[in-house]
């Protein structure tokens, strides 16, 4: 099973790849966590944060979703 994170915020690849091996670790065996960034923002902090935040978030799940993965999840929620 793959599962995508979207990680609501402006992620670098190294912090992706962090929360991908801490998520990973906690995986049923042959579960794949794969992270992405929805940028945006750096933090949420607001209301208008998830706003900013939305428009990355849709196109990371679709983009999962074209790339094979069979579940999405927003981080903190």
């Amino acid at each position: 099973m793959k599962l995508a994170v979207i990680l609501p915020g402006d992620y670098d690849e190294e912090l992706c790849e962090q929360k991908e091996k801490y998520l990973n670790h906690f995986a049923s065996v042959g579960t794949q966590i794969k992270a992405f960034p929805s940028g945006g923002t750096k933090s949420i902090r607001s209301l208008i944060d998830f706003v900013l935040i939305a428009p990355g978030a849709v196109e990371q799940a679709i983009k999962a979703e074209k790339a094979g993965f069979d579940g999405v999840a927003l981080q903190g929620t």
